[in-house]
């Protein structure tokens, strides 16, 4: 049986649309699979969509002025990614790459003008789910600048505790502001207490 996209949006938001915007939905959004690897935002790439991830995970990084990847953050299930181009109207300053196969609903960013214009309740989650973000974002800058790195590590552990099996020690590292070998050395002194 085939899921529409309102239908998961429903399932996964724990939200109910009336018709007119369940028909919105499921003639303006996708579904789309991205296979591990693939690189749905580049760097400096005008998008138009945000993506809803139904399952699977992403990474979003710079790369730093030696080259190097640097994670700014990770979306997995009931996330969303693709909201920097909407907000700021210009490119992307970061890519995103897809760890694992994710199954996404792809929704134009007129789509959910649209819907925001008709139904309060999107308007009201749409929002609340940037605060959140905004709340996230708040909390690891304060860790970063405040936290060592091995209190780091374990804020991460335990703030995501099914995403740190899921992901190579370098991506965690990066994230949490260390190097991979620092990385390896608090794993091994922290192994029995997370």
């Amino acid at each position: 049986m085939v899921i529409s996209p309102s239908e998961y949006i429903k399932k996964c938001l724990k939200i109910d649309f009336d018709n007119s915007v369940e028909n919105i939905i499921d003639t303006g959004a996708s579904i789309i699979i991205f296979e591990k690897g693939t690189v749905p935002i580049e760097m400096g790439e005008m998008i138009n969509c945000f993506y809803f991830i139904i399952y699977g995970l992403v990474r979003g990084y710079y790369i730093d002025d030696d080259g190097n990847e640097v994670t700014k953050c990770f979306v997995y299930e009931n996330g969303f990614f693709g909201s920097e181009c909407y907000r700021t109207k210009d490119t992307s300053t970061f890519f995103v790459d897809c760890l694992e196969e994710c199954k996404c609903i792809k929704f134009p960013y007129f789509l959910i003008q649209k819907i925001m214009s008709i139904d309060q309740r999107v308007n009201q989650l749409i929002h609340s789910m940037y605060l959140n973000e905004i709340g996230k974002l708040e909390d690891r800058t304060r860790k970063l600048l405040l936290l060592t790195a091995e209190e780091r590590y374990i804020f991460f552990c335990k703030e995501y505790p099914n995403l740190q099996r899921r992901l190579q020690l370098k991506y965690i590292a990066s994230y949490i502001g260390i190097k991979a070998a620092s990385m390896s050395r608090i794993r091994k002194k922290l192994k029995n207490q997370i």
